[in-house]
């Protein structure tokens, strides 16, 4: 089991690595400046006070925006470590604080999500025998806290049309990663040319097309082999990729293992 708790500060050049999914569950916090995400398919505008929750296996990445630099807290977990959350509430009840991807904290409320952040911070530095058993209680206070300010819904913030035709781009490619779908045929979708959609399409999601669709690929990939007897062919198949090598270079370019190495570790990578 492991809980992970970090305070950074990020510059508008930053830029997310390779990878951009995980097995475990993320939650950030903006304490200052301004950022944009893209959560699966779906772009959020993140302002100070606003929360991330980010599921297993969801495909994300951050760009900024209008701010030289913001700071989050990052909090990191696996679902090992929610187990006597989940034994208490049951997984409805524990999904169902994951049913939004972005929680926009009530103004007089944001005093005491900080205090609790404060909290799990200094126990995460390990003061004594009680810190294991603290960090868990703030943080399953922490997700109930969050679970009931999900209740109000904020208003949705409104894209502009391209950014809006970007987002309909992505959820088109997310949904057809396994056939064999060309950047030409989705900028055409959205009335956009190839040169202008591919730009567009980096600026607004910090994606390339070509990595956003293999990262889907490559995450449904390792479902499959961690959850099926498929060959790794058949995955390769599947899930879009007409050559067998080339998904094997490009699963090992982003987990870092071969396919089967990955299947033999139960990808515990």
């Amino acid at each position: 089991m492991e809980f992970i708790i970090s305070r950074t500060k990020r510059s508008f050049e930053f830029n997310m690595a390779a990878s951009h999914w995980h097995p475990g569950y993320e939650l950030f916090y903006l304490v200052s400046g301004h950022c944009r995400i893209i959560i699966n398919h779906t772009l959020y505008y993140i302002e100070p006070g606003d929360l991330i929750l980010i599921a297993p296996g969801e495909i994300h990445r951050t760009t900024h925006y209008s701010s030289p630099v913001n700071e989050r807290i990052t909090l990191s977990f696996d679902r090992e470590y929610l187990e006597p959350f989940i034994k208490q509430c049951g997984n409805e009840l524990t999904d169902y604080v994951f049913r939004s991807s972005k929680v926009s904290l009530p103004a007089g409320r944001q005093a005491f999500a900080e205090e609790l952040i404060k909290k799990m911070e200094y126990e995460a530095a390990g003061q004594d025998g009680y810190s294991v058993f603290m960090m868990h209680n703030y943080l399953y206070e922490f997700l109930v806290f969050l679970s009931r300010c999900q209740e109000t819904k904020p208003e949705p913030v409104k894209l502009g049309v391209a950014e809006k035709a970007i987002e309909e781009a992505a959820e088109y490619i997310y949904n057809h990663y396994s056939s064999q779908i060309t950047l030409e045929e989705v900028a055409d979708r959205i009335h956009m040319s190839p040169a202008y959609f591919s730009r567009k399409f980096k600026a607004v999601t910090g994606f390339g097309y070509k990595e956003y669709l293999t990262n889907i690929r490559i995450r449904e990939a390792s479902e499959l082999l961690l959850n099926t007897s498929k060959s790794i062919t058949e995955i390769a198949v599947e899930c879009g990729f007409g050559d067998g090598n080339y998904f094997g270079d490009a699963f090992k370019k982003i987990k870092g293992v071969a396919p089967r190495a990955y299947r033999s570790m139960q990808g515990m990578i």
